[in-house]
């Protein structure tokens, strides 16, 4: 019984994704999905209570997706800069493809339910982990001077997301980036890498 339950939340989050990100989490209602489903909306609501339940769980799915696929390109790679462009790299592909689902936490990022703000935060923490690593590695490969790595992440990935909001800070419910903005914002991260990792080599 509880494997079922689990498969029909999974379910429910997979179909909620799709949704998501293709009208966006204010034009898509539980009805909705609950029509693309076949399910009720009743049992659609026995799992999750609101939309803002559901959509926490379809965006913490995304990120754990993104962090995997983020770990696995980083482990095929060989210097830190390489490290460090596939992180970003990785990251703004999943924010071209579901930047729909995304652009809520972007407009309403100084109104998040405390839900979606503690999502984004150990997000955050888990990315900081991985640069973290990146790093680590180039100091024990001689490619690094001693640094602090847990600090030198923080600082790095502030920078890399600054850059990202103050490019998408104007951005409407009904604007969509075209790939040339999306491009944009990845070229002005990996400069940022180049000169940070120049500044942090041996």
């Amino acid at each position: 019984m509880a494997v079922n339950a689990d498969e029909k939340r999974s379910r429910i989050i997979e179909i909620a994704k799709r949704r998501f990100a293709h009208y966006g989490m204010a034009k898509t209602t539980m009805a909705e999905i609950a029509k693309d489903l076949s399910f009720s909306k009743a049992l659609l609501y026995y799992y999750f209570p609101d939309k803002n339940s559901l959509y926490s769980a379809v965006l913490e799915s995304l990120i754990e997706e993104s962090l995997e696929t983020t770990k696995e390109a980083v482990e095929k790679t060989s210097t830190v800069l390489e490290g460090i462009h596939t992180i970003l790299e990785v990251n703004m592909d999943f924010k071209k493809k579901y930047f729909n689902l995304m652009e809520y936490t972007i407009v309403m990022r100084k109104e998040l339910p405390a839900e979606l703000e503690a999502i984004l935060i150990r997000s955050f923490e888990r990315q900081q982990k991985i640069v973290e690593q990146v790093f680590r590695r180039g100091i024990e490969r001689g490619e690094l001077k001693k640094v602090d790595t847990t600090e030198a992440a923080r600082i790095f990935l502030f920078g890399t997301i600054g850059m990202r909001i103050s490019l998408l800070k104007d951005f409407k419910n009904d604007f969509i980036p075209d790939k040339s903005e999306f491009d944009a914002i990845l070229s002005m991260q990996k400069k940022l890498a180049d000169i940070f990792v120049a500044g942090l080599k041996v």
